[in-house]
Order: structure tokens, then sequence, then C-alpha cells
């Protein structure tokens, strides 16, 4: 199987958590930002990430993908989202202050979907309608790394372990660590211990690299 990704994209990596937890093979494919043609000959649109069958059929949506390959064997590991509204209401809350933090520093990080300048411009302008100034929302970088921290405080205590969100593996995790993941980008972000190993446990058991190396 072959998944065609955007390594920044939170749905992304949500579509590739159940192949590294459950050592299943697939072939990543990053795409350019700006590539149009190729998402559109998939599936009608542009999105991200597409699935390719092992009988060459195309899936796209994330949750769709993680259900279809948790189940191929039979013995799925994530059970249903517990549907708990404190997660929802955080997720929610935190949602336009990820984008403010994190849409200016995607297109100078090296993930492989902004490596020409082609591909950067398109992703700019695009988000640019739904953000703002790329340039404000780092100037006021300091402000929002604040305000990340004191949510980051909130989210940890409802953590059931730093492990799993709920007493069991669940799409809750998959949810979560999808979007964590990139926080670690975030240079001078303080994260809470319990999350922060809650971050490094999914990387390694899902085999997706974090960011704390290339952070900024």
């Amino acid at each position: 199987m072959g998944l065609f990704i955007y390594d920044h994209c939170p749905y992304c990596v949500m579509a590739r958590m159940p192949f590294g937890m459950k050592n299943i093979p697939v072939e990543l494919t990053v795409l350019p930002s700006d590539d149009e043609a190729t998402p559109i000959s998939m599936i009608g649109v542009k999105a991200c990430p597409i699935l390719r069958k092992s009988d060459g059929s195309f899936m796209p949506e994330s949750m769709d993908i993680v259900a279809y390959v948790d189940q191929l064997d039979g013995a799925p590991i994530f059970s249903p989202s517990a549907e708990r509204e404190d997660l929802s209401a955080w997720l929610k809350h935190v949602n336009l202050l990820l984008k403010q933090l994190l849409y200016p520093r995607w297109i100078t990080s090296p993930v492989g979907e902004f490596q020409t300048q082609s591909a950067k411009d398109y992703f700019t302008k695009k988000k640019t309608k739904e953000l703002g100034d790329f340039s404000k929302a780092l100037a006021n970088s300091e402000t929002l790394i604040a305000e990340l921290e004191i949510k980051l405080q909130e989210l940890a205590p409802l953590l059931y372990s730093d492990t799993q969100v709920n007493a069991q593996l669940s799409i809750d995790d998959v949810q979560l660590f999808g979007r964590l993941r990139a926080i670690t980008l975030i240079k001078g972000l303080t994260i809470p211990k319990k999350i922060s190993t809650y971050i490094a446990y999914f990387s390694k058991a899902c085999d997706i690299p974090t960011f704390y190396d290339v952070a900024q």
C-alpha cells in the first residue's frame, strides 16, 4: 500500500498511526503543497491523506483510512472515541492558536511539501486568507506561546495516563497525537512532562518523528 501525505498535516499524521503501531508496511509519498494534479487524479479533489490500497484503488479521509488499516487483520487496536466533551472543547479552543503558531513556521521547516518556493507561496497565499499576515503572527509569538502553555497545562490532567487519553487506546489518541506532534516545531515552548511523554510514546510507537531538532 501507499500513503500520500503532507508531513505537516495533522490528518496525515492520523492516517500514518495504525501503520506504525501495527508494523504494516506502507510506502510514504510527500506531495508538494502546490501539486493539485496528483491528488485530483486520484480522488477528484486536492486533499491529503490518500491511501492507495493493495488493489490499486484510492481512499481519502484520515479516519476512514485509520479504520480500514486497523481492521485489515481482523484485530483492531483503536477503540471508538469516548466522545469526551472536555477533550473536544480543548481541541476547539486551541485550533486557531495552533494555526497562528504553526502556519508561518511550516514554510521555513524542512518538511517535504515546502521544498520549492512555489509550494511555499501556494500555501502562504491560501492560508493567509484564513489566518491573516504570517509575519504578524510570528511577531506575536511570545504572547501566543504563553497562551498555548496555559492550554497545555489544562490538557495534562485530561489524559488518563502519559500513554493514553482514556483507559484504553482509542480514536481519541489518534486525533490528539495527530495535532500534538506539530507543537514540537515551536521553539521555546514549555510542554508539561505528561504531554511530552505522551508525544514521545506515540512518536516511537507509530514511527512518526517529532520536530524538536528543527524547532523554530
